[in-house]
């Protein structure tokens, strides 16, 4: 696998995407971005200083403990935050410059979560053109998870599901090459450290990403055996210590905080109702609901086969992968990932995700479905190519409106007849109908009104499209013989 044109296209084209739409992250990502702010600006894990209307970072998401504020959120999307804006904001302060918080918010949004995204649909378009040999199929199923789920909307917003789901499948990747390197195979210390640290900031940024998390380790040590790398110590220890880090910033944290290692602020949480409801199960987490696991597929309120029709088609490719036998373990992967999750979200007791246009808590598991959807055949393809239109076009909506929607729908649910409610349209794109558009590079820069402000960014899509479909291309043997030899 290597960096082509090909490969810059589609990461220039959605980290444009993603930095062409913004949205406010409300409670969930003020709480986040509060963390970030007081150990960058105070040095310091409380958020009293910004967790109110002056500090600019207010949020109802917060844990009280000792008479002290903090986060109640896993804390790798803050401490990312802090990684990533320290240099900045010391840099504008030795010229006397300091950014407003809405700026701080912006920038960092970009910066943390749909840069890291950008990234890895950049690895996702890697790994589809090896598996296939099709530039342009591994376009569209890039695009299919990268624009056209969830994915998208929450890359520009800072909750921590996506930056998770981009650093669970950054590791995937890395290991995923150890697996594909042609004989003999030469293994590096640097990216197998990669592996555990990539693991170990996808923990503590949502600790849900157990669930894939263990199955990656599982795969790594599969890979190892199958290239024969199984007896080598670096290949054990070096990760350890990768994944080692992230482990001991939360075990610390948490010693700091909460004068314990193994404690959570979801534990300490100022609303009651939200207390009562983690203290359910484990973190909230119980039994599945099998009604819930229909709400969260099936049903046009949020269902994700609604909202991004084309996963539907990621089964069909599961189906044909079934007979590519050197794929079965990206196979069980993502479906392990995907039946984890599915499960874990249908025993929440938010399952909804609360304010949220979608279950947001499965997001991580979504680009690994980009490897059962690029086995689709191609007589059946142009079928995946409608149906990421729409897909696509679904979430713009969201993107161009409002990420975060009332969820007093999604309470009473059950009241509710089949079609009598759709996040999409019956909120987002209501809101667009009557002119209440989000944010956008278009109104920012060309000063474009409504609809005409989302002109430029389809234009662009579009136009990457043509290239990616009509741009001639060439596959060199070596990599045919490599191609060949996993999918045969």
């Amino acid at each position: 696998m290597k960096f082509t044109r090909a490969v810059a296209v589609v990461f220039l084209l959605v980290a444009l995407t993603y930095a062409y739409f913004y949205q406010d992250p409300g409670a969930n990502g003020n709480t986040r971005l509060a963390l970030t702010m007081a150990i960058v600006k105070e040095g310091r894990l409380n958020v009293d200083t910004f967790n109110s209307v002056a500090g600019g970072y207010s949020s109802g998401d917060i844990a009280f403990y000792q008479g002290k504020y903090y986060t109640d959120k896993a804390i790798g999307s803050s401490i990312l935050g802090a990684v990533v804006y320290y240099p900045i904001y010391t840099i504008l302060h030795l010229f006397g410059q300091e950014l407003s918080v809405p700026d701080e918010r912006h920038i960092l949004t970009f910066l943390v979560i749909g840069l890291p995204s950008a990234v890895v649909a950049a690895l996702m378009f890697m790994v589809c053109e090896y598996l296939s040999k099709s530039r342009f199929r591994s376009y569209i199923v890039t695009l299919a998870i990268s624009l056209g789920t969830m994915c998208f909307p929450f890359s520009i917003v800072y909750f921590g599901h996506q930056l998770a789901a981009s650093l669970l499948f950054g590791a995937f990747f890395l290991i995923f090459q150890i697996k594909t390197q042609p004989d003999p195979v030469k293994i590096k210390n640097f990216p197998i450290f990669l592996v555990g640290l990539l693991l170990g900031l996808a923990f503590i940024t949502d600790l849900t990403t157990a669930v894939i998390v263990l199955p990656l380790v599982v795969y790594y040590f599969y890979v190892l055996w199958t290239r024969k790398l199984i007896k080598q110590v670096a290949p054990w220890v070096i990760p350890a210590l990768g994944g080692l880090i992230p482990i001991l910033l939360m075990v610390a944290y948490n010693f700091l905080v909460f004068g314990t290692p193994f404690a959570s602020g979801y534990q300490y949480l100022v609303d009651p109702i939200f207390r009562a409801g983690m203290a359910k199960g484990i973190m909230g987490i119980g039994r599945p609901n099998w009604h819930v696991l229909f709400y969260e597929t099936l049903h046009p309120a949020q269902g994700i086969f609604w909202q991004s029709p084309v996963l539907i088609m990621a089964g069909v490719g599961g189906f044909f992968m079934l007979r590519k036998k050197q794929v079965w373990p990206e196979l069980a992967l993502a479906a392990i990932a995907c039946v984890a999750y599915l499960l874990l979200n249908a025993g929440y007791f938010m399952w909804w995700g609360g304010w949220s246009f979608g279950v947001r808590q499965i997001i991580p598991m979504l680009p690994f479905l980009c490897l059962p959807l690029i086995f689709v055949p191609k007589k059946i393809f142009p079928l995946v190519i409608g149906l990421t239109f729409i897909s696509v076009a679904q979430m713009v909506i969201v993107a161009a409106s409002n990420v975060r929607i009332p969820d007093e729908y999604f309470v009473k649910i059950a009241q509710l007849g089949f079609f009598e409610y759709s996040a999409i349209y019956s909120n987002c794109l209501q809101k667009l109908i009557s002119g209440n558009f989000a944010w956008n590079l278009g109104q920012a820069l060309f000063s474009l009104k409504n609809w005409a402000s989302l002109l430029p960014i389809s234009v662009t899509i579009l136009a990457a499209t043509l290239f990616m479909a009509f741009s001639p291309t060439r596959l060199d043997r070596s990599h045919q013989n490599q191609v060949e030899r996993l999918v045969s």
